[in-house]
């Protein structure tokens, strides 16, 4: 099997450090001392002559010498000669990025990555304070964390984010992944008898499963199962609104679980209603459509959108202006 770009970047970044500490090891000896073949060694130290620092000059390239005796002799490792410091824009990537890994569930390592946030503040030159709260309740995520460390299973619920319901799972947690903010969880879903992806901050609740989740032998093999139909929890009280559909945003009517009635609002804007169990996802909704959706009725909604879209502009506005 070849071996992959990370690996042999590894190999490289530990060789010049290995062979100043060893000089005039064969190359055979550190061949056999990183485990690959003699030729492979000899690539590996050609790649490294070649390798500098911005000008690549004569003087600004790794000096090795290998060739005359087959006894490597590393003459210049234009190594770094004052410790790096990293600017506070690093820093403050650096501490957000560990912040964030610490509350993602995982079987990470928890107690190292607080110890490198303490030494990365320490060491950091920027005073401002650093605060990364992850949108999940804390239950939830440790109960998470603790079912991929063990490979067991839970039992969630997930509100979905399409419709205003609540569907109870078994999953089997495989991994986390962060995109764009979100933290999605990867799991075995009982439901689907497929591996599905769940938002983190959609899981409700999560308490371990009473009885062992069968997860699959080939976990490609579920990629051609279809998704089942999962129990939903449906509301106790729901009421319904009317939403206007911009003409161009049609694929709402395919997409969203809002039913045409047939009417129009204003310039060729359609009509439908949707279902609705609390006030707070209705808005969600709208904001979330990005002006493509508009709230018709129930009124007193309707006002307390348009209240909240004009502070939220507002507070842009702001921004802008003292960022300018």
């Amino acid at each position: 099997m070849s071996e992959t770009s990370a690996t042999r970047l590894a190999r490289l970044l530990a060789l010049v450090p290995w062979l100043r500490v060893h000089d005039g090891v064969t190359i055979d000896e550190a061949a056999a001392h990183f485990g690959v073949s003699a030729e492979q060694l000899t690539t590996d130290l050609w790649q490294l002559i070649v390798c500098g620092i911005p000008g690549y000059g004569p003087d600004q390239l790794v000096d090795i010498q290998f060739w005359d005796d087959d006894r490597i002799h590393v003459l210049d490792p234009i190594s770094l000669g004052r410790p790096l410091r990293l600017t506070n824009e690093e820093t403050a990537a650096l501490s957000v990025a560990l912040r964030v890994l610490a509350q993602v569930p995982g079987d990470h390592d928890r107690a190292a990555l607080r110890s490198a946030i303490a030494k990365l503040e320490q060491a950091g030159t920027s005073e401002a304070d650093i605060d990364v709260q992850i949108a999940s309740e804390p239950e939830v995520a440790q109960a998470l964390s603790d079912a991929i460390a063990a490979r067991s299973g839970l039992l969630i619920e997930y509100a979905s984010g399409h419709t205003d319901t609540i569907s109870r799972r078994a999953i089997a947690p495989y991994s986390t992944v962060t995109v764009d903010g979100r933290t999605y969880i990867e799991a075995w879903c009982a439901v689907a008898q497929a591996i599905r992806t769940f938002r983190l901050d959609r899981i409700v609740t999560a308490v371990p499963a009473p009885s062992e989740i069968e997860r699959p032998v080939d976990d490609e093999a579920s990629a051609s199962v279809d998704v089942a139909s999962s129990p939903v929890l449906a509301p106790e009280s729901t009421q319904q609104a009317v939403v206007a559909v911009h003409p161009d945003a049609s694929w709402v009517w395919d997409s969203d679980p809002v039913r045409p009635d047939g009417g129009t609002w204003s310039d060729g804007w359609a009509t439908g209603t949707v279902d609705y169990a609390s006030e707070g996802w209705l808005m969600r909704y709208i904001f979330g459509r990005g002006g493509s959706v508009v709230l018709v009725s129930p009124g007193d909604l309707r006002q307390r959108v348009a209240a909240s879209a004009s502070a939220r502009a507002a507070q842009v506005r702001a921004r802008t202006s003292s960022a300018g």
